[in-house]
C-alpha cells in the first residue's frame, strides 16, 4: 500500500529521519527482537534529522519495524520516518511511520547548512509558533496572584498555583497587532507536572509564544466561535518563553520568517 502521507507531513510527526537501504527482512540487530516478522534491517545512508540520542548511526545498520513489511524488499533505498523503539548494546530498533523513496520531496527534508538535530528542533520550534494563538516580544512589568487572594493555599494535588504576568508588548510576531500590554497565566508550581513550564519575573524581557484559553461556566465548556478572541493566554511549555537576552530557537525562527522578525 502506498504511503499516503507527504514526506512534510511524515517528518512533521517523525522524530528519527533518515536515507536508507534495506539489507535484510525479518532480522533484527537486536537481541531484544524476538519476533522479527514485521522487521528489516536496513543500513543508515544518511541522518535527516535526528533527537541527540540517535544522531550518530550514519553508516551503521539499524532494526527497523513496519506496520506492513512486505512494503519493502532487499536492496529498497528509502527515506524512512521512524520514531525510537528500543535501545541495546547491539544498537537500536526503531518503529516506521512510513518512507519514500528518494525524490525532490525527500530531497527537500535534507537541511543544506544544519545539523540533524538542529534541523528537528527547528521543526520542533516551527509546530510550536504554528500552534500559539499569539507571539509577542516585550518586559514583564508585574507579576500577581490569579484567583481570589483571600482564598488560602490550595489543598488539591497537582495545583498549579496560578500566577498571572503583565507583559508590555515591544512588538507583536503574530497575532492581534493592535495590543501594547497583554496578561499572561502561568503555573508557579514546582509540582512535577508544571515545574518545566516557564516562571515568569517581573522586569524579565523576551519572547513569549503564547496560547488562548476560554473560561468555562461550572463544568461545561461553554462554546465558543471560530476565531473568536481569547479570554486568557497561557505560556506552559518550556519553549513557551525565551530570554531577549538569550539568543535561541524562537529568535532564530522568527528571523526567518518575513514580516515577523526581531528588530
Amino acid at each position: 500500500m502506498p504511503n499516503t502521507s507527504s514526506p512534510e507531513d511524515l517528518a512533521d510527526k517523525a522524530r528519527f529521519v533518515f536515507r536508507g537501504k534495506v539489507e535484510k527482512l525479518n532480522a533484527a540487530t537486536l537481541p531484544e527482537v524476538r519476533d522479527t516478522s514485521k522487521t528489516a534491517v536496513v543500513r543508515v545512508e544518511e541522518t535527516i534529522q535526528s533527537p541527540k540520542a540517535l544522531s550518530h548511526y550514519t553508516g551503521h545498520s539499524i532494526t527497523v519495524q513496519f506496520a506492513n513489511p512486505a512494503e519493502v524488499k532487499v536492496g529498497d533505498e528509502a527515506v524512512f520516518f521512524t520514531d525510537a523503539w528500543l535501545f541495546g548494546n547491539e544498537g537500536i530498533a526503531v518503529r516506521s511511520l512510513g518512507h519514500h523513496p528518494p525524490g525532490p520531496q525527500t530531497a527537500a527534508l535534507r537541511p543544506s547548512e544544519e545539523d540533524p538535530i538542529t534541523h528537528l528542533e527547528d521543526r520542533d520550534t516551527r509546530k510550536h509558533y504554528d500552534g500559539a494563538d499569539m507571539v509577542v516580544s516585550g518586559r514583564i512589568v508585574s507579576v500577581r496572584l490569579f484567583g481570589d487572594p483571600k482564598a488560602g493555599p490550595s489543598t488539591r494535588e497537582h495545583d498549579p498555583d496560578w500566577r498571572e504576568a503583565v507583559v508590555d508588548i515591544d512588538q507583536v510576531h503574530k497575532g492581534d497587532r493592535g495590543k501594547k500590554e497583554i496578561v499572561v497565566r502561568f503555573p508557579a508550581s514546582q509540582d512535577r507536572m508544571w515545574h518545566k513550564a516557564p516562571k515568569l519575573e517581573v522586569g524579565q524581557s523576551g519572547y513569549f509564544l503564547l496560547h488562548g484559553g476560554f473560561n468555562t461556566t461550572g463544568t461545561e465548556a461553554r462554546a465558543v466561535p471560530v476565531g473568536a478572541t481569547p479570554d486568557f493566554y497561557t505560556v506552559l511549555h518550556p519553549e513557551d518563553f525565551e530570554l531577549g537576552d538569550h539568543p535561541g530557537q524562537i529568535q532564530k525562527l522568527l528571523s526567518r520568517i518575513p514580516g515577523t522578525g526581531t528588530r
